[in-house]
């Protein structure tokens, strides 16, 4: 038995959905099916009732649901107290964070962090769904992530320390001197930007839409999961796009600029995480180098 397949069906449980589920567990839906079923037949009983929507556990998936939580949680702990005495004595620090983080803030979290104690790093990016699964999976000590006071990342996150590092601002962008039109009319829709589902900012975007009560008309033009894509398809006028103003540096900022008034845009957290256990003193120093430097 796996345990990734306790991981799966966890976020399964979770999130009562098993296409949500796949791309939170970064699986095709067809693998994350065949984990789950390979799951059931080593427990041998049903966890799952087949058809339900949203996704609903049987009895004994209930049951099983509890001691598969704290199970993962043991092994994963284990397993931190184990690679921590090994990156105590390398004094390395593992840390991940989205690439558009990786682009905008890792210089400037390197300044504050870089010169504490005799640390190194090793780094972790990929999209925010990505490095988030990895870093819950146990696989880094502090994630840097945006966050949503209106739409938390993922919900396994509250129960983290969370600090916020700087505020952020998600909002429409478009080429200067360039009239789409926005927010568009049936007639006219402007050309929209925008993220693949599975991005967290997809769903940031969701949020948007359904807070102004679907006041938009848009046609879709490029669609993708990387900011730095995006921002690029927007500075070269192909249509409007929402972005992290962080993400916005200036070179592009001479070219780009918002669009569209306060009702369009959502405020942003740029955090870092990490779990609510006593850790090593050089993870410890790295810490409260982070959140010194606020204070």
């Amino acid at each position: 038995m796996d345990i990734r397949w306790l991981q799966d069906f966890l976020a399964l449980a979770e999130l009562r959905n098993f296409t949500r589920a796949a791309e939170f567990r970064n699986l095709s839906q067809a693998a994350f099916s065949r984990r789950i079923q390979s799951l059931e037949h080593w427990v041998g009983t049903g966890l799952v009732v087949k058809g339900s929507q949203p996704v609903r556990l049987t009895e004994a998936g209930e049951q099983f649901r509890e001691g598969a939580q704290v199970s993962v949680e043991r092994l994963l702990e284990t397993r931190a107290g184990i690679r921590g005495h090994q990156f105590e004595v390398m004094s390395q620090i593992r840390l991940a964070m989205p690439n558009v983080l990786a682009k905008s803030d890792f210089r400037r979290i390197l300044g504050l962090i870089g010169t504490t104690g005799k640390a190194s790093f090793s780094v972790i990016v990929g999209t925010t769904s990505e490095v988030t699964a990895r870093y819950l999976a146990g696989d880094a000590d502090i994630l840097l992530a945006h966050d949503c006071p209106a739409l938390p990342s993922h919900e396994s996150l509250a129960a983290q320390e969370r600090f916020v590092l700087r505020k952020d601002r998600f909002l429409p962008y478009a080429t200067k001197g360039k009239d789409f039109d926005f927010p568009g009319t049936a007639k006219t829709p402007f050309p929209l930007i925008a993220y693949a589902q599975r991005a967290y900012f997809a769903e940031l975007f969701e949020h948007v839409l359904e807070r102004n009560g679907g006041q938009i008309s848009y046609r879709m033009a490029v669609q993708c999961d990387m900011s730095d894509i995006l921002k690029e398809v927007i500075v070269a006028g192909h249509g409007v796009g929402w972005l992290p103003e962080s993400a916005v540096d200036a070179a592009s900022a001479a070219l780009i600029a918002p669009v569209g008034g306060p009702e369009w845009e959502l405020p942003l957290d740029i955090c870092a995480f990490r779990p609510r256990r006593k850790a090593g003193p050089k993870l410890e120093a790295i810490w409260a180098a982070l959140t010194g430097a606020q204070s």
